[in-house]
């Protein structure tokens, strides 16, 4: 919620910026204006891989165990209790870290996002205080 209500927040202020670089183009703000699409760009991109990476270590994960099945089943006889008491507990861990990185996901995904948009909020309210400069402003 606390990135829903930055995005917005961020969403009104540049759409401003936009208004006023539309009726005064000499006076915009072309440095803020240039960092909309390369911060959404950079900040997406990091969602991906953040994602990326959680998927990764979870099919890992299956993969190990997908193969220590396969090992059990071809040794040509049954399992002994250890055994299956060993199978019990790593089904049971994989279950649960499956859970887990299903959790992780969205957090991970949202994280590159919500840290950009903090730090857009951030700048955004410090160029509305009386005396801050805007960033980059075209003169003649």
């Amino acid at each position: 919620m606390k990135t829903l209500d930055g995005a917005n927040s961020v969403l009104q202020a540049r759409s401003t910026l936009i208004v006023e670089a539309v009726q005064s183009p000499w006076a915009a703000n072309y440095g803020e204006l240039g960092r909309m699409l390369p911060e959404k760009m950079d900040a997406f991109s990091r969602a991906s891989s953040a994602v990326a990476a959680v998927m990764w270590k979870s099919q890992s994960a299956w993969s190990d165990h997908m193969q220590h099945l396969g090992t059990m089943a071809m040794r040509g006889r049954l399992p002994t209790a250890a055994e299956l008491a060993d199978l019990g507990r790593r089904n049971a861990s994989l279950m649960l870290n499956s859970v887990e990185a299903t959790a992780k996901l969205g957090a991970a995904a949202l994280a590159p996002v919500s840290r950009q948009v903090d730090s857009n909020v951030r700048r955004l309210k410090a160029a509305k205080t009386p005396g801050a400069r805007a960033s980059r402003r075209i003169s003649l």
